[in-house]
C-alpha cells in the first residue's frame, strides 16, 4: 500500500496567515550594511602593480637599474592605492613588485661596485 502524505484542511493557509506576526519598525542604515566578508563585489581603483612586477622581473634578466628604478616608482604608486584598502586585489602584486625592485637595485649596485673594484685592481 503506497504511503500518502497527510492531508491538510483546505483553509490551513488562511488560518496560519492571520496568526503570522507583522514586522514593524523603521528602516535604518544598519539594515543595508555589507558584511565584512562580502568584498568580492566591490569595485577597486586600478593600479599598475602588474606592470611594476613585470618590470622588476625583467630587470633581473636584462635590465638592471634601467628597469628596476621605473619598477620601484610604479610599485610605490600602486602601494599608495592598495594601502588605502587592505582588501584590494593588487595588494600582494604591488608588494612583490616593490620588494623585487629593491632587491634588484641592491644587487645592481653591488655588481657595479664589484666591477669598479675589479677594474681598480686590474689597472693598478
Amino acid at each position: 500500500m503506497p504511503m500518502m502524505p497527510e492531508q491538510q484542511p483546505k483553509d490551513f493557509w488562511q488560518e496560519n496567515a492571520e496568526e503570522e506576526t507583522k514586522l514593524t519598525g523603521t528602516v535604518t542604515e544598519e539594515n543595508f550594511t555589507i558584511p565584512l566578508g562580502a568584498t568580492h563585489h566591490a569595485i577597486y581603483p586600478q593600479t599598475n602593480a602588474v606592470l611594476a612586477l613585470v618590470l622588476a622581473i625583467m630587470s633581473f634578466a636584462c635590465g638592471g637599474l634601467i628597469f628596476s628604478i621605473p619598477a620601484l616608482i610604479i610599485a610605490l604608486g600602486a602601494k599608495k592605492v592598495t594601502d588605502l584598502n587592505p582588501y584590494h586585489p593588487d595588494t600582494g602584486t604591488a608588494q612583490a613588485a616593490y620588494i623585487a625592485s629593491i632587491v634588484n637595485i641592491v644587487l645592481s649596485i653591488v655588481v657595479i661596485i664589484g666591477y669598479i673594484l675589479v677594474l681598480v685592481v686590474y689597472w693598478s
